[in-house]
């Protein structure tokens, strides 16, 4: 699929939209996707989709004081995206995975979204991905991985992180964007994926403390969780 003309692949900070009120846009937001489920083996059309986790989003947009330069890390095919596109300044996305890029391009068409095709990670590698999956693993693949700090952001207000077990590799590589900038973060924890008697249960925990000691260590505090999705705030 070509390239939608609003949807800039590959180029940086696109334009500036007026900023209005999280509250209007949420409510008037269209919820008519392209989406690439497990069940999909093409982007198929959806009307009236769910809602892309709009509680967890509006409850982070609370505590954001500035509008200007916002993240979308783990962007999918772009649910985030639309909303966040209308009250941000600038939309900066991070989508690995090019079924999901395809999506996302028919899905966004704001003029000041930019959408980079990497995995971010502690560190320049590749990767694999699956035709469907947000899983990234490690290892000779067509995935590239830089880290955030490699692309020098500025201005930046919000995080959204999604990443689906790439948590602690892309924090490592974020220290300097975070620590220059102090955005509100809204990051897909998972804490309680798995039962404590699942194997992969001390795993995730480590990871997970791990991440909290990285967002601690740069002067983070937890805020509040909804779901799966936590709020880190510099007090």
């Amino acid at each position: 699929m070509a390239v939608s003309n609003t949807v800039k692949v590959l180029a940086q900070n696109v334009g500036i939209v007026p900023t209005v009120s999280a509250k209007s846009v949420m409510t008037l937001e269209n919820n008519n996707y392209w989406v690439l489920y497990n069940h999909h083996t093409t982007p198929t059309f959806i009307e009236n989709a769910n809602g892309g986790q709009q509680r967890q989003r509006n409850r982070a947009l609370q505590h954001v004081k500035r509008w200007r330069v916002c993240l979308d890390i783990g962007s999918n095919i772009g649910q985030w995206t639309r909303p966040l596109s209308r009250i941000f300044d600038s939309v900066v996305c991070f989508e690995p995975n090019p079924n999901f890029r395809e999506c996302f391009q028919r899905n966004v068409t704001s003029n000041n979204v930019t959408l980079w095709p990497y995995g971010l990670s502690s560190h320049e590698h590749k990767a694999n991905q699956i035709f469907n999956s947000t899983v990234l693993q490690k290892g000779d693949g067509d995935i590239e991985c830089r880290t955030l700090d490699s692309f020098g952001l500025t201005n930046v207000d919000f995080v959204k992180i999604d990443v689906d077990g790439f948590e602690l590799e892309l924090l490592e590589g974020a220290s300097k964007t975070l620590t220059e900038n102090n955005p509100v973060i809204n990051i897909e924890m998972k804490r309680n994926k798995y039962q404590p008697a699942h194997k992969q249960s001390a795993t995730r925990q480590k990871l997970v403390d791990q991440c909290d000691a990285i967002l601690r260590d740069l002067g983070y505090k937890f805020v509040r969780r909804t779901k799966s999705d936590e709020v880190w705030l510099k007090p």
